[in-house]
């Protein structure tokens, strides 16, 4: 059964068309449409690559200082730890789908709760950080999602303790319960 989410600051609609669970944790497969000047910021992952493929219209995907338009046919595979981002460049919706290898349980988890907060006026920013600091250190863990940042850099090292204490205290039920869960 596919999930769908919508976030209104990156304005895009994610359907989870293959989870982690229906590939036996092969893959996850995810279809987005995204609006003209729509996008996500600047990232990489430690634990997953994700390759993209047009469906309609023409993604761009920055991908190490570099400029890349794609479309329909073509693809473009991030290998893990390079820093990318995919946008809309033109002025009609797109669609394309990104296949994350291994499947990750914790990214589909992290839209669905990402979004959820988004949706909710529960983040601020143009990089859509969570007002509650636990939250956001719950959703860096599902979804992998690295920036390279002197404040990120200065606070990873206090990542692992305060996402345990995030756990300890009920944040991350709290928002499988608000977001995931409610979604099913």
């Amino acid at each position: 059964m596919s999930q769908t989410y919508v976030n209104p600051i990156t304005r895009e609609r994610a359907t989870i068309l293959r989870s982690s669970a229906d590939t036996d944790g092969a893959f996850s497969l995810i279809e987005v449409e995204l609006q003209p000047d729509g996008g996500n910021p600047i990232h990489y992952h430690q634990r997953f690559t994700e390759d993209f493929y047009p469906i309609s219209g023409s993604l761009g995907v920055h991908y190490k200082g570099e400029e890349l338009r794609l479309g329909p046919g073509q693809s473009f595979k991030v290998p893990i730890g390079d820093l990318h981002r995919f946008y809309n460049p033109g002025d009609r919706p797109i669609v394309f789908q990104a296949k994350i290898e291994p499947g990750q349980p914790g990214f589909e988890k992290f839209m669905a709760a990402l979004f959820g907060l988004v949706r909710d006026g529960k983040t601020f920013g143009a990089n859509q950080i969570p007002y509650n600091p636990f939250y956001a250190i719950i959703l860096l863990d599902w979804g992998d999602t690295q920036v390279k940042h002197w404040t990120f850099k200065l606070i990873q090292p206090l990542l692992p303790s305060m996402l345990s204490l995030s756990r300890k205290l009920g944040f991350q039920r709290r928002l499988e319960r608000l977001y995931v869960n409610a979604q099913r």
